[in-house]
C-alpha cells in the first residue's frame, strides 16, 4: 500500500523537512497534513504561580501566532506546487507537546520530522516520542537535505523485531527504488548471512531485486560503518530499527539509533 497520508511536524528551522515532505508527497501521490511542534515557554510551577494571569495568557497567544503563521506559510507553498494539504493546530499550551504530537501521529502513514538540533534535545524527544508512541515509521530528514529521487536505499539489518517492522513499513518506498541493499554490520550469530540472505528473497517475491553486503565494523562503530557505507553509495534513505534500553515511559534510544540520529547526512525510515 502506497504512502498516501503523511504528516508533518514543523518547528523552528524546519525548512529540509518540510521541503523532503512535498517531495515524497509529490513522488507518492500523498496528502500532506502539517501541525506544528512549538510550545509555550516551560516554566516551574512556582514561577507561573506568581506570573500574572494577563502575562500567561500573552506568551502563550505570541506562541500560538507563531505557530498558525507557520503553518498557513506552508499550506500556501504545498498548494502552489500542487500538493494536497491540511493544517492540525494543536493545543500548544498543554504541558507535554510530544505525547500530543505521538497521538496524532498514529493516523497516518508515516510521520517526517527533522534530525535533532545538536545544540538541544526538543526534537530528540519529539522523535523518540513519535517513535516509541505512535506504532508508525518516522522518517528523519537531516538538516541540510533536499529529496531529489529515491535510487538507492540500504536497509540496515540485524534480525531484530524493530528492523523486521521499519522494512515492512518501507515497501512502498522500496518499490520506488531502483536499487535496494541489505546491509550488515559486524561479526554477530554464525548463521547471520543466511537469514539475511533470507530477507533478500523475501524481498524478491515482491518483486524487489535487493542485493547482500556485509560490512567488518569499523572504528566509528556500527553507525559509523553504516553511515559511510550509505555515502559511499550515494544512499537516498536508510531503513533501520530504532532502539530503546529501558521499558520506562522515558525510553532512552539506543547508542546506535542516536549516534544516526545525530550524525546522518542521509534520510532515515525508522519503526519500533
Amino acid at each position: 500500500m502506497p504512502l498516501k497520508d503523511l504528516l508533518l511536524v514543523i518547528g523552528t528551522d524546519t525548512e529540509a523537512g518540510e521541503r523532503y515532505a512535498l517531495e515524497l508527497a509529490r513522488l507518492s501521490g500523498a496528502t500532506v497534513t502539517v501541525t506544528s511542534s512549538g510550545a509555550a515557554p516551560s516554566l516551574p510551577a512556582f514561577i507561573r504561580s506568581e506570573l500574572p494571569s494577563d502575562l500567561l495568557d500573552h506568551m502563550r497567544e505570541d506562541v500560538e501566532n507563531t505557530a498558525r503563521a507557520a503553518l498557513e506559510a506552508f499550506s500556501d507553498r504545498a498548494k502552489q506546487g500542487g500538493v494536497p494539504v491540511e493544517t492540525v493546530m494543536l493545543d500548544l499550551a498543554r504541558g507535554d507537546i510530544t505525547n500530543e504530537v505521538s497521538r496524532l501521529a498514529r493516523y497516518f502513514d508515516a510521520a517526517v520530522l527533522q534530525q535533532p538540533h545538536p545544540a538541544g534535545a526538543g526534537t530528540a524527544d519529539l522523535i523518540e516520542a513519535v517513535l516509541f508512541g505512535s506504532g508508525r515509521q518516522a522518517l528523519i530528514v537531516p538538516s541540510r537535505y533536499s529529496l531529489s529521487q529515491l535510487r538507492t536505499i540500504l536497509i540496515a539489518w540485524d534480525e531484530g523485531r524493530p528492523t523486521a517492522r521499519a522494512v515492512a513499513d518501507a515497501m512502498p518506498l522500496l518499490a520506488m527504488a531502483e536499487r535496494v541493499e541489505v546491509v550488515t554490520v559486524g561479526h554477530q550469530r554464525g548463521d547471520q548471512t543466511r537469514h539475511s540472505s533470507t530477507m533478500v528473497r523475501h524481498l524478491a517475491r515482491h518483486g524487489l531485486e535487493a542485493h547482500l553486503t556485509n560490512l567488518a565494523n569499523g572504528r566509528g562503530g556500527v553507525a559509523g560503518t553504516l553511515l559511510s557505507h550509505a555515502a559511499e553509495w550515494k544512499a537516498d534513505l536508510i531503513v533501520m530499527g530504532g532502539y530503546g534500553h529501558s521499558r520506562l515511559r522515558e525510553i532512552v534510544l539506543g547508542g546506535t539509533t542516536r549516534r544516526i540520529l545525530q550524525t546522518t547526512t542521509v534520510p532515515v525510515l525508522m519503526a519500533h
